[in-house]
């Protein structure tokens, strides 16, 4: 086989860029929570996002210091009650040239531990179901098929693709409009206030 030299063009420096910070994110489920948050509610100070979030102070700012290092976040010349305000940007790439990584599946692999029911699911079915589960939630919100049409491509138990997608429906709802692969005027099905407030993460 012959020998390729690698490119060294900036647009593949980009690429590899949006490689590594993916793999952080999804990596870090602590890092992709705190990021999240943070894209859901910029511009927001680390101190509001500590709030909403399970984790110290210290950890939060460690974690916007790296969001910030990975491109995913940036400081602004701005300050909301004498503390600085951040601003987070929706990250993402192409897995294997077809499937979109974005926002959404990183909320959704951040909120393993906090989802009982993604939780279950990836203990029986793995994370690369998981990533299937996404995009038939996907289809479900659009009206391209049923829950139980999602179980069935899914081949998983009616009950668990049920389950499953009616967990996912609140975080892709929530980031329909940070996530430019999933655009949020395909949905045809809407969801009420009341069960976006049992989402893992909170947009005020």
């Amino acid at each position: 086989m012959a020998y390729a030299p690698p490119h060294t063009s900036s647009e593949a420096e980009e690429k590899r860029e949006e490689f590594f910070t993916i793999h952080e994110l999804l990596h870090r489920p602590e890092l992709a929570v705190f990021y999240t948050d943070m894209l859901l509610n910029s511009p927001t100070t680390v101190g509001e996002s500590v709030e909403r979030v399970d984790l110290s102070s210290s950890a939060a700012h460690n974690y916007a210091k790296t969001l910030q290092q990975l491109g995913a976040a940036e400081q602004l010349d701005e300050k909301r009650n004498r503390a600085i305000l951040w601003e987070a940007t929706p990250v993402g790439g192409v897995w294997n040239g077809a499937e979109p990584i974005g926002p959404v599946m990183i909320a959704v692999y951040g909120a393993i531990e906090l989802d009982e029911d993604i939780e279950l699911f990836v203990e029986r079915h793995g994370k690369a179901k998981l990533g299937s589960a996404i995009a038939q939630t996907v289809e479900y919100l659009r009206g391209n098929t049923s829950r139980r049409g999602a179980a069935d491509a899914l081949d998983v138990p009616a009950v668990e693709g049920i389950a499953i997608t009616q967990a996912l429906e609140k975080i892709v709802y929530l980031l329909k409009d940070r996530d430019p692969s999933i655009p949020a005027s395909e949905f045809d099905v809407s969801l009420p206030d009341r069960a976006l407030d049992e989402a893992p993460y909170m947009h005020e």
